[in-house]
């Protein structure tokens, strides 16, 4: 009853509203104004809690077309003791290979009791029925429902698993879908079986095997034969029922500070789920990796090694096998200076296979004829880094931070790599910092310098910035003003950038937090108009805290006051709080707020931040950086996924001019044909007068396509310039869902590159109409 008595009900959360108001002299798909409607809200009581999320925008509804996925998002995540819900529009993971980060409309559990055993569970609508409205930018869907459950079994030296998920499209919740969009209604079902057992302490072995059962096309007529796999015995098959599996295990050791691991992955051609939104299959690998601290752990080492292949089944026109190796090192050479350094090695090679009726007609096929039909592509990458802490102190401190790095590929043929088919990017930057601690004021400048060589071609650019910050009254209100310049020329023009930034945010009354920031850009082209374009964010963000004692005690004449990366913070711990949680609203860390489930997990930590205000020092300081390291974490990954998608969209500029040519001389063939059967006087069909607006159509949309890749440059990836603003909302999860799997940087670019020409094509496209 006391225990009733001194547990007050206790509500904590926040809501935060964004606008976002764009304008451009140029021609723009983009809305002028944008917002964004997001809260969350805790209510706790003893051992039970109630945590709710929100997230709300006409984003959505500004595309112009349809999409099977939400973009307003309402949850609720109810807890008691060890009873976890998730209701609404909600995600769960169970496995790779089952259901892994797909959002769902419904309702999930995660039971945890004390003992042995572990449940979860989910039901819900996975994709809303979406029907074609003839717009080739449309996504048509059938109404898919999704069901799974997990079932653990825990010790404390194994642990064994059991995974079921079943997915099934509802045939007549939409019209027919024309044929050629090649959308046809699924089933799935997915067993998987997973355990993991460590032996003598210091080894750990793992092991997942899944089966997948999907039928590709609902409508077909159902059949007695079945498939081999746990999925099959449990599955009704059809005529277009497919069956396939995937293994993987691992052996991780630790020998003294010494620390190894080897695995081995094989997912079969085909292999499904539709519990996933993006799955590589058809590959074997084989990885090894290790890493250990040297000289008193000033140095660590870490390696990888692996070797990976396709075409499992030998049905590909061509089979491709890869040799990975990477090292990574970071000397702490002083406490002042640290060194990082990495490379990467990828060799891939491809063979492609004869066709069977030329290997059958020509008896005087030659070594040479074989050796053409072999590729290799080598590519390898490396990055050094190097922090110095050049003074620390009460009146400034200064800081420089020198880095390049390097991406090169080659395409090598018959034992050959031909003119035109070597690419490197150069890439450096220089940063100098110095800080006037006593002043809350920041200085920093930066150079950087790249330099590509993309086939037949080479460009550069440079350029520098300046960023001043500076915090006013009594450090509410932080202040940032930012310049910065680059160019770019390479054979065909000349591209200079300018832009200017103005950031402020402001703490009124410790719980209303105001911030507004704009960008303005200027960009000239050789023989384009210039582009002039604005971009003005303003934010309001409330937080709240209904029911918690109010304890003023102040036994310390010392401010408390702690310190990470950047960062130093000083004052009481309710101050602390909200400095800590403004910076996600901040231009540096804001855009990690795209990425699915980040604001469920930061909510978690605050609620934890905020629980530990009347903690001492030492625990507030360790919820506090708990916090900041999954901010950071997530802001190392957009630095990976930034770097990602300006390789993928060199790459693709590079595959755009090789296409050009084909694509051109198509149109002037055709126009050709026209202008012939004109000058002879011959009757013109409609189906060359088609043929040719087609073929028109498609030549224009690559030439606008292309003018748009030569400019791109790393500042405006770095910038999200749009339409790269509006891709990274599209697929900035997905890639941190696949990271997250343990996908390799080339697997996760591959997978830009295609994304980024069909979002290209549909730009193209839109530009046109």
């Amino acid at each position: 009853m006391e225990k009733l008595k001194n547990s007050p009900l206790k509500i904590q959360g926040g809501i935060s509203a964004n606008g976002v108001y764009y304008n451009s002299n140029g021609r723009n798909s983009r809305e002028p104004f944008t917002y964004f409607l997001q809260g969350n809200l805790n209510m706790s009581w003893l051992t039970f809690s109630m945590p709710l999320s929100y997230s709300f925008s006409n984003q959505g509804s500004n595309l112009g077309y349809q999409t099977p996925f939400k973009f307003n998002r309402l949850s609720i995540h109810p807890k008691y003791k060890w009873i976890q819900a998730h209701i609404g529009d909600v995600a769960m993971t169970f496995s790779p290979y089952t259901l892994s980060g797909h959002q769902f409309t419904g309702g999930g559990v995660e039971l945890t009791p004390e003992g042995d055993f572990s449940i979860s569970a989910m039901a819900g609508r996975l994709l809303k029925a979406t029907e074609d409205d003839g717009q080739q930018q449309t996504l048509p869907a059938f109404r898919r429902m999704g069901y799974g459950t997990k079932l653990g079994w825990h010790k404390d030296r194994y642990k064994m698993g059991l995974t079921g998920f079943y997915a099934k499209d509802d045939i007549h919740s939409i019209t027919a879908i024309p044929d050629d969009r090649n959308i046809a209604p699924k089933e799935n079902l997915v067993v998987a079986l997973d355990g993991e057992v460590t032996i003598a302490e210091h080894y750990t072995f793992k092991a997942e095997y899944a089966s997948t059962a999907i039928t590709k096309d609902l409508r077909a007529q159902t059949t007695d034969e079945k498939g081999s796999g746990l999925a099959a015995q449990l599955f009704n098959s059809r005529g277009s029922t497919e069956y396939y599996d995937a293994f993987k295990a691992g052996l991780d050791m630790q020998v003294d500070n010494m620390k190894v691991g080897v695995a081995y992955e094989r997912i079969d051609p085909g292999y499904e789920t539709l519990g996933a939104y993006f799955f590589n299959n058809d590959f074997e690998n084989i990885t090894l990796n290790a890493s250990r601290p040297l000289f008193n752990n000033k140095l660590n080492l870490a390696f990888d090694i692996g070797y990976q292949r396709d075409n499992l089944d030998n049905q590909k026109a061509q089979a491709t096998n890869r040799f990975v190796g990477a090292l990574n090192a970071t000397l702490r050479a002083t406490n002042k200076i640290t060194i990082t350094g990495s490379y990467s090695n990828f060799s891939t090679h491809t063979n492609q296979r004869l066709n069977q009726f030329d290997a059958i007609n020509d008896n005087d096929l030659t070594d040479d004829a074989l050796q053409a039909l072999e590729f290799k592509q080598l590519s390898q990458n490396a990055n050094a880094n190097l922090n110095w802490v050049l003074k620390e102190g009460e009146l400034n401190s200064q800081n420089i931070n020198l880095n390049y790095s390097l991406a090169s590929s080659a395409n090598e043929q018959a034992g050959i790599i031909r003119v035109g088919q070597a690419n490197n990017f150069h890439n450096a930057n220089a940063v100098y910092t110095i800080g006037f601690p006593k002043n809350s004021l920041n200085i920093s400048t930066s150079l950087n310098y790249n330099y590509s060589d993309i086939g037949r071609d080479d460009s550069n650019a440079y350029g520098g910035g300046l960023d001043i910050n500076k915090k006013l009254f009594g450090n509410k209100l932080n202040t940032t003003f930012g310049v910065a310049y680059n160019t770019n020329n390479n054979k065909e023009n000349i591209t200079n950038v300018l832009n200017f930034r103005v950031n402020g945010s402001m703490l009124v009354a410790e719980k209303h937090h105001f911030s507004l920031n704009a960008i303005q850009l200027f960009r000239s082209i050789t023989a384009q108009d210039a582009l002039n374009e604005i971009t003005v964010t303003f934010g309001y963000a409330y937080a709240f805290d209904i029911g918690k004692p109010k304890l003023k005690i102040i036994t310390k004449e010392k401010a408390f006051s702690f310190s990470y990366k950047l960062h130093t913070f000083t004052g009481d711990h309710e101050l602390i709080s909200r400095e800590i949680t403004s910076l996600i609203h901040s231009q540096e860390f804001n855009a990690i707020q795209d990425i699915d489930g980040i604001r469920l997990e930061l909510s978690k930590l605050e609620n934890d931040l905020k629980a530990s205000e009347n903690s001492s020092d030492q625990v507030y300081k360790n919820a506090g950086i708990a916090y900041l390291k999954l901010v950071y974490s997530h802001k190392d990954f957009l630095n990976t996924y930034h770097n990602l998608v300006f390789k993928g969209l060199k790459r693709l500029s590079v595959e755009a001019s090789n296409f050009d040519y084909s694509l051109e001389k198509d149109y002037l063939d055709q126009l050709a044909i026209m202008n012939t059967a004109k000058a002879s006087g011959k009757k013109i069909s409609e189906i060359d007068t088609k043929n040719l607006a087609v073929k028109e159509r498609k030549h224009q949309a690559h030439t606008w396509m292309q003018a748009q890749l030569n400019v791109l440059t790393l500042g405006d990836v770095l910038n999200d310039q749009e339409p790269l603003k509006e891709f990274r909302s599209k697929y900035l999860s997905k890639v941190f869902k696949m990271l997250e799997n343990k996908k390799t940087n080339d697997e996760v670019e591959l997978y830009l590159v295609g994304q980024l020409a069909d979002f290209y094509h549909k730009k193209s496209i839109e530009f046109q109409d």
